[in-house]
């Protein structure tokens, strides 16, 4: 059996954690529950991409307090930014900060901080720590294979995206994903995960451009 890598850094106890990050998962939850409307960005969507921290922390090492607490927050902000426009990725750091200040862990705070506001791909900002960059792997890796599909039909679905734009989005984002991971292992599920999804956008690119009918409609034109 391969040797956990992981680590703790903030706790002197694996008790101490176990009690900080069973009230912080329950913190989130609770948000999620009250706030949170979005089925490809749920509370479902946060615990995969942290079952995924921990698989990629476990051959790669890393803080596992720093990573989980940063896992947890990383989509808290998302119910803000439908509202205000804002980032999630700002509003969820600002959110576990205020979080760790009340729990008295200030030292966490600049990893933690950093790992959530830099996970977001779009925003091209890069992890200061090895935490951020699993998590910001992890987070990518939920875009693809069969649960990816589910969350972007649900996602176009939400708000009302039609099949080109969601085909676009397979060529312009998801399928670019490998190159960007930042880890061998990363990269080597990322490319696994995106061969239905190649799939899926071809199919959707025979029923979109080979239309029978649209194409009897330009003859008739002529």
């Amino acid at each position: 059996m391969r040797k956990s890598k992981m680590q703790l850094s903030f706790f002197e106890s694996n008790r101490e954690f176990h009690k900080f990050i069973t009230a912080t998962y329950h913190y989130v939850a609770n948000i999620f529950t009250t706030h949170n409307q979005s089925q490809s960005h749920s509370l479902e969507h946060t615990i995969r991409v942290t079952n995924t921290c921990i698989d990629i922390a476990k051959r790669l090492g890393a803080s596992i307090d720093t990573l989980l607490t940063a896992a947890l927050f990383h989509d808290v902000g998302r119910a803000e930014e439908e509202k205000t426009g804002g980032s999630h990725a700002d509003i969820s750091a600002e959110l576990a900060k205020e979080y760790l200040e009340k729990q008295n862990k200030y030292d966490m705070i600049p990893e933690v901080y950093d790992a959530i506001k830099s996970h977001r791909f779009s925003t091209k900002i890069q992890p200061k720590f090895k935490e951020g960059k699993i998590l910001k792997d992890a987070d990518a890796l939920d875009a693809l294979g069969i649960i990816g599909l589910y969350r972007v039909i649900s996602y176009s679905a939400e708000r009302s995206v039609d099949m080109r734009k969601t085909n676009m989005h397979f060529h312009e984002k998801l399928l670019t994903l490998p190159s960007l991971m930042h880890f061998k292992y990363s990269k080597k599920l990322a490319k696994k995960k995106c061969k239905i999804l190649r799939v899926f956008s071809k199919g959707l690119e025979e029923t979109i451009y080979r239309s029978d009918f649209e194409k009897l409609l330009t003859r008739l034109e002529k």
